[in-house]
C-alpha cells in the first residue's frame, strides 16, 4: 500500500483523516505543521501528501512548492476550510493533484485518493517501460556484434 503524509495543525482533524486513510490499508505519517511535514517527507517513502492550506508556520501552497522542488512528481492534495478561487487556481498551477474543502466527505476523499494513487502507479509503470525500452535499444548493437562473431566462427 501507499505511504501517505497528513499535515494539519488541528490534531482532531488530522486524526479523522488518519482514520479514513488507514481504513483503506495505507501507511500514514503525520505532521502538525509544514516544517515537521517536510522532515517526515524527506525521511520516509511518501507517495502522497494531504496538507491543510492554512497553517501557522507556512501555507500548504508554500509547502507544495518546496516539496515539488525535492520531488517534482510528488502528489499533493490540499484541504482547506477557507477556500477562495485564487488559492484554488494557484494550487492547481503549482501542481496540486486536487483541492478539497473541509469537512471532507469520506467517500469523496477515498475517490480522490484512489485516483491519485492510480495516477502514481501509471507514472511508475511508464518509467519502468521507458527503462526497459532503453535497455532493449542499448542491447541491439551488442546482439548484432555477437551474432556477427558467431557467424564468423561457424564458417
Amino acid at each position: 500500500m501507499a505511504g501517505i503524509l497528513i499535515i494539519d495543525d488541528d490534531p482532531d482533524y488530522r486524526q479523522i483523516l488518519k482514520e479514513i486513510v488507514e481504513a483503506k490499508g495505507h501507511t500514514v505519517y503525520e505532521a502538525a505543521g509544514a516544517d515537521e511535514g517536510m522532515k517526515v517527507y524527506l525521511a520516509e517513502r511518501i507517495d502522497l501528501v494531504i496538507s491543510d492550506l492554512v497553517m501557522p508556520e507556512k501555507s500548504g501552497l508554500d509547502l507544495l512548492k518546496e516539496m515539488k522542488i525535492v520531488r517534482p512528481d510528488a502528489l499533493f492534495i490540499i484541504i482547506t476550510g477557507y477556500p477562495t478561487v485564487e488559492t484554488t487556481v494557484q494550487a492547481i498551477k503549482e501542481g496540486a493533484y486536487d483541492y478539497l474543502l473541509k469537512p471532507v466527505d469520506t467517500g469523496h476523499l477515498t475517490g480522490v485518493l484512489n485516483r491519485a494513487l492510480g495516477t502514481l502507479e501509471l507514472k511508475r509503470s511508464i518509467a519502468t517501460m521507458k527503462g526497459m525500452n532503453m535497455a532493449l535499444l542499448i542491447s541491439i548493437p551488442i546482439w548484432l556484434i555477437l551474432g556477427a562473431i558467431i557467424a564468423l566462427f561457424l564458417r
